[in-house]
């Protein structure tokens, strides 16, 4: 099973703690759209985001 890291973010947040929470995956590289969506659904967020890494060129 692959390891991919995340982190909760807090935006539009005027306090500590407040503001809505975000997921980000950092390298979603390998993931298909149909585990994206699982994973989003997982999180039960109202938004997650998937960054892939970018082209070398």
């Amino acid at each position: 099973m692959s390891v991919y890291r995340y982190r909760i973010v807090n935006v539009f947040a005027e306090q500590r703690f407040g503001g809505n929470p975000l997921a980000v995956f950092t390298d979603a590289g390998g993931l298909s759209e149909q585990d994206m969506q699982l994973i989003a659904r997982q999180f039960n967020l109202s938004e997650t985001v998937f960054l892939f890494p970018g082209d070398a060129e």
